[in-house]
């Protein structure tokens, strides 16, 4: 039901978790774990989708917190009095506050979750091409220096499961706005023409970790395709009527 990252699995202190679409309710091309209100789905499939991932990972539903997705580069900070109205058109989330789940989907965009674990405060990211070529990741970083005193080289960042660049064809548009954020396109997006290529979000998310501060031997990328693994993850590219999985990061006391 599950995935978990080696390089946050040893803390003690700290509950994590990358939802699979395995051990669900809903049913059709949202089959099994769907935790979305938003594709179609049945309320009742939902929240029943997220009792059983809930308590799976030891925790209640009631702990999770999931922004309102928008594509944006927004960051919100996280209190125990956070409403869900304060979460809308926001795609990354940071806290320092224990019990609280933070929590974003995918389906073929890239979850990121990062972990100060000095200053014990964490971060769930939500990267598609949008928020990945608007920096959402450096932004993240920014907010978690400036408001909770982390510096980026103690930070652990993983790459969760997304689409790869082998299946990950993109445009003119997208190329340009690669081109602009990093001064190239070498390494990151493998030109098939003059007008499209093959993104790799993977090693443009870690190119944005590493030019924070993070450092390489902190950051995990899982690598795993969400697109050629649509019988365990739900890939939007695959299904556009498929459901949505999510990546989370939890404090303990």
């Amino acid at each position: 039901m599950v995935y978990k990252f080696k390089l946050l699995a040893s803390f003690s202190d700290l509950t994590h978790y990358v939802s699979t679409r395995q051990g669900g309710v809903s049913v059709g091309e949202k089959a099994g774990l769907n935790l979305s209100f938003s594709v179609g789905d049945e309320v009742a499939n939902v929240l029943e989708n997220r009792r059983l991932l809930a308590a799976h990972i030891g925790l209640s539903a009631s702990q999770f917190v999931f922004p309102t997705q928008t594509h944006s580069s927004n960051v919100k900070i996280v209190s125990s009095i956070t409403s869900s109205e304060d979460l809308a058109d926001t795609d990354a989330l940071v806290s320092n506050v224990p019990h609280i789940c933070l929590s974003v989907m995918s389906a073929d965009c890239v979850p990121i979750l990062l972990f100060d674990p000095v200053n014990k405060v964490v971060a769930a990211i939500h990267a598609g091409w949008r928020g990945t070529v608007a920096g959402i990741v450096t932004k993240t970083i920014q907010v978690m220096e400036s408001e909770f005193g982390s510096e980026a080289a103690q930070l652990i960042a993983c790459i969760g499961p997304s689409i790869s660049e082998e299946v990950y064809e993109v445009g003119e548009s997208v190329i340009k706005a690669v081109n602009d954020l990093f001064g190239t396109t070498e390494g990151l997006i493998a030109m098939k023409n003059e007008n499209t290529g093959m993104f790799n979000l993977w090693e443009a998310n870690k190119q944005l970790l590493l030019n924070s501060g993070v450092l390489e031997s902190k950051i995990e990328i899982a690598g795993i395709c969400t697109f050629k693994n649509s019988d365990t993850y739900f890939s939007y590219r695959k299904s556009p009527q498929t459901g949505r999985f999510a990546a989370g990061i939890c404090l303990q006391n």
